[in-house]
């Protein structure tokens, strides 16, 4: 049992890691990205500071926000559109011969997306803290909430690229999966504060967005750039531990109708 799980693993590692070098080949869209990135944390650090954005939270900074912004992005920024790869062999009917490989079909395409995020953010993720250092002014002030950025980061491009994994697979009942997309990006933007952390937000709002997973994609990192706070960072954890489960089960069960639907279709 254990050597046949050893097995399953390896064959995973090496999805991703055959991603991770493709990824690596790339290299101008890599700078591409790392320039995006410098641009957005320039255009807004200028922003916050002629409306004053840091003085609607107390003991935050422009530093502060800073950071916040430069850690939501870079969750954003890194992760791979991995559901139209599957749109796409689902469409092409690429999709058949995958299928009768040794390796889970969608497993296979989340390890190539997991190993293109590692070697995104191995980029993204120094780029980022330099330009926040730099445009900030140094380091937020209480920087041990930084360290806590690291696994709940890990938690958010986890649940995001199982999020797309999950949109992808709708291609095998949809045309175009992109208005499925569009709606789960637009709400990660506003319900997961990407720009503004959701201390901003009025209460209302803050409510609804705290019930969905979308903050623990972005506000749940970037709020560990405002302060030192490990019972918040606890609670994020543990939800995205129950979200990570809830995602991985949607997966399986729409891997499941998928091959029954695409055995039925005579594929």
């Amino acid at each position: 049992m254990t050597s046949r799980l050893s097995r399953a693993a390896g064959k995973y590692l090496a999805f991703a890691q055959a991603a991770a070098r493709r990824t690596m080949a790339d290299r101008t869209v890599a700078a591409g990205r790392v320039v995006f990135l410098g641009v957005i944390l320039f255009v807004f650090s200028r922003i916050w500071r002629l409306i004053g954005a840091a003085d609607a939270l107390p003991g935050v900074t422009e530093r502060e926000l800073v950071w916040y912004l430069a850690i939501t992005e870079c969750c954003v920024l890194s992760i791979p559109p991995v559901f139209l790869a599957i749109e796409s062999e689902v469409r092409s009917g690429d999709v058949a011969c995958r299928l009768v490989r040794p390796v889970a079909y969608v497993g296979g395409q989340i390890a190539e997306a997991i190993g293109e995020t590692a070697l995104r953010l191995a980029v993204m993720a120094p780029a980022g803290a330099l330009f926040a250092y730099l445009l900030g002014g140094g380091l937020p002030a209480d920087s041990r909430g930084l360290w806590l950025t690291v696994p709940l980061g890990v938690t958010a491009v986890l649940m995001a690229i199982l999020s797309m994994a999950a949109i992808g697979l709708s291609a095998f009942w949809v045309v175009d999966t992109s208005p499925f997309f569009w709606i789960w990006q637009k709400a990660t933007f506003v319900l997961g504060g990407l720009l503004f952390p959701l201390e901003l937000y009025p209460e209302w709002l803050q409510k609804i967005a705290h019930v969905t997973p979308f903050p623990l994609m972005c506000w749940a990192p970037g709020r560990m750039a405002l302060g030192f706070a490990p019972d918040v960072a606890l609670a994020s954890a543990l939800s995205g531990v129950i979200w990570l489960a809830i995602l991985c089960g949607l997966i399986a069960l729409l891997s499941s109708r998928a091959r029954l639907r695409l055995t039925v279709n005579g594929g």
